[in-house]
């Protein structure tokens, strides 16, 4: 009689490998490299391009004004910006600042003497007040002296300034109710003084400008700063020229004599 004989299926035999550090053998249950097994791949390196784009989304994402002066024009050269300068009996305007303010021909004078500042305003030819600013020749419009003692002396006095010096401001145009003007700071000024000739070569010498020393202890007004400067209401203590008598006098701390340096 012939007997069941149960089959057991063969086991797997155990995978020996020599071990590095040692002469015995390493016992591996698991298939190796050559049974299909695949290492990971390295992570592709970015381009110059998408290195630039990702440090660009970074600095975007990050940017704020907070901390940030907005650098003096007075800094740079400007020699062709729009300018006001003044003297002890005049009051002239630059062909840049001429040119820029549209068609004007009349102006008027508008001066805050609490925030010190000094607004230039188009107007009609016959508009009470009106200052002609330029002289017509042709299609050209140039800039013309404007001789106003009464007013520039009490603008000096209101500043503090020494009539030995010239002032010279740039000017900001800015959009008001729907209407371009110029706005000075009058603090903001660059002093100047007499030109004189060389004893030597006979040539006039080009005078340098003295800034106030404060401006130079940083670059310029916060970004907060610059752009409250720039806000006007002229419903807000500005006075015209004939209504100066109401300009307080300047006190013994604000004149330039004392807050001045020569910059070369």
């Amino acid at each position: 009689m012939i007997e069941n004989v149960q089959t057991w299926p063969q086991q797997r035999q155990p995978v020996f490998r020599p071990v590095p550090s040692g002469g015995g053998m390493q016992r591996s249950n698991f298939p190796s490299h050559q049974q299909g097994i695949t290492s990971p791949q390295p992570a592709k390196s970015l381009s110059r391009e998408e290195r630039q784009e990702a440090k660009r989304l970074s600095e975007e994402a990050n940017f704020s004004f907070s901390g940030y002066q907005v650098v003096r024009r007075e800094f740079i050269s400007h020699r062709f910006d729009p300018a006001m300068t003044i003297r002890g009996n005049s009051i002239t305007f630059n062909n840049s600042c001429i040119s820029k303010l549209e068609d004007a021909t009349y102006v008027q004078f508008l001066i805050n003497p609490e925030e010190r500042k000094l607004a230039i305003s188009p107007c009609d030819e016959g508009a009470r007040d009106a200052v002609r600013w330029c002289v017509i020749k042709g299609d050209k419009r140039k800039s013309r002296e404007i001789t106003c003692r009464p007013f520039t002396t009490k603008l000096f006095e209101l500043m503090g300034w020494d009539t030995l010096y010239r002032y010279k401001l740039q000017g900001m145009k800015i959009n008001y109710q729907g209407e371009s003007l110029y706005l000075f700071d009058l603090t903001a000024k660059e002093a100047y003084l007499p030109q004189s000739r060389d004893p030597e070569t006979g040539k006039l010498k080009r005078p340098k400008p003295i800034l106030p020393s404060e401006w130079l202890e940083t670059f310029g007004l916060s970004v907060e700063e610059h752009t409250a400067s720039t806000m006007i209401d002229l419903s807000e203590g500005y006075l015209k020229p004939d209504e100066s008598d109401n300009i307080p006098e300047e006190s013994e701390e604000q004149t330039m004599q004392n807050n001045t340096v020569e910059v070369y």
